[in-house]
């Protein structure tokens, strides 16, 4: 599991409590602390180290589960260090939070880096960078409503363009594709909710309800 910039002690709590029904289900759960205030090229360096820490290559079969900050650490890093392991990535995606961190950059600049650092400003510059293993299966989980913080930068957030939520639009190859009736901090605290499908992707290459 790679949680982003949305991961707070709420989703801490989401995740240990899910970890005992993941157990349950023959997963190992780990969620890494990777994401480093100097950025994304440093959270890289420590998602490296935390798989290599771990040991994940022990397992036969790897699967990710990657929000948005997750996606722009590991793509880059699974080209240039391959996962042989890497069987399945489940991107979290969201028109409305993946505009977020651009509101970040161009109007709350000092705020952001007092609380996160360089990182988010990293994900506001640099274009999706889609993963490209020809032996992944891809799902996306595409987010619907927008959050408090996006409601209130709205008039911004719609300067940037229209919205776009058909699945080819996140420039990402994909086996499946969901829609979720939830916004980005929903997703963290009721990832219950979710992990049928992402266990049923796991085991089938398709959602059970798409």
């Amino acid at each position: 599991m790679l949680p982003g910039f949305g991961y707070t002690a709420a989703g801490e709590r989401t995740f240990r409590e899910l970890s005992a029904a993941v157990a349950r289900d023959g997963f190992d759960l780990y969620v890494p602390s990777y994401i480093s205030r100097s950025g994304i090229a440093a959270s890289r360096k420590n998602l490296a180290r935390f798989i290599r820490d771990q040991h994940l290559d022990r397992y036969e079969r790897l699967h990710v589960f990657a929000f948005l900050a997750g996606a722009w650490t590991l793509n880059p890093l699974a080209e240039s260090e391959p996962l042989p392991n890497m069987k399945t990535v489940v991107y979290d995606r969201s028109p409305y939070q993946e505009r977020a961190p651009r509101i970040a950059l161009d109007d709350l600049r000092f705020l952001t880096w007092l609380k996160y650092g360089s990182p988010v400003f990293d994900v506001a510059r640099t274009p999706y960078a889609p993963l490209t293993a020809p032996d992944v299966k891809v799902a996306l989980v595409v987010e619907t409503l927008p959050t408090k913080f996006v409601k209130k930068h709205g008039e911004q957030a719609r300067a940037y363009g229209p919205f776009e939520f058909e699945c080819d639009a996140f420039r990402q190859r994909h086996d499946a594709c969901k829609y979720v009736a939830m916004n980005h901090d929903d997703l963290y605290v009721r990832f219950a909710e979710v992990w049928p499908d992402v266990r049923s992707f796991i085991r089938t290459g398709r959602f059970a309800d798409e």
